[in-house]
């Protein structure tokens, strides 16, 4: 039992941890969200070094949780309820390493 507790030991000490190589990228192109009600969706960012997130232009009825990051997030869209008669569109850009990235995120309406 104690070999065997020992070899796990030194088989799970070997494991480096992640180090993504891409320069930048994101999950989606594009989101479209559920329903008109307010929520919350998450937007991975994958990068080897630091990156920026923004909402451009800017929309009254949508915020992030973070104006940047390092390595893998997941930045936290939040948006408010759609009370419009057509749906509302917002681009979420991040920006580093020299590239750019933007996601198109459609609310509908009723």
């Amino acid at each position: 039992m104690i070999c065997v507790l020992a070899m796990l030991l030194s088989l799970s000490a070997c494991q480096k941890p992640y180090v993504t190589t891409i320069d930048l990228g994101v999950n989606h192109e594009e989101i479209v969200l559920p329903s008109p009600e307010k929520g919350h969706c998450f937007i991975t960012v994958y990068s080897n070094s630091s990156w920026t997130i923004k909402i451009s232009p800017a929309v009254n009825w949508a915020r992030l949780d973070r104006s940047g990051g390092e390595g893998i997030a997941y930045p936290r869209f939040d948006y408010d309820e759609n009370l419009e008669t057509t749906e509302r569109v917002a681009t979420v850009v991040v920006e580093g390493q020299g590239k750019k990235c933007e996601i198109k995120i459609t609310q509908p309406t009723e």
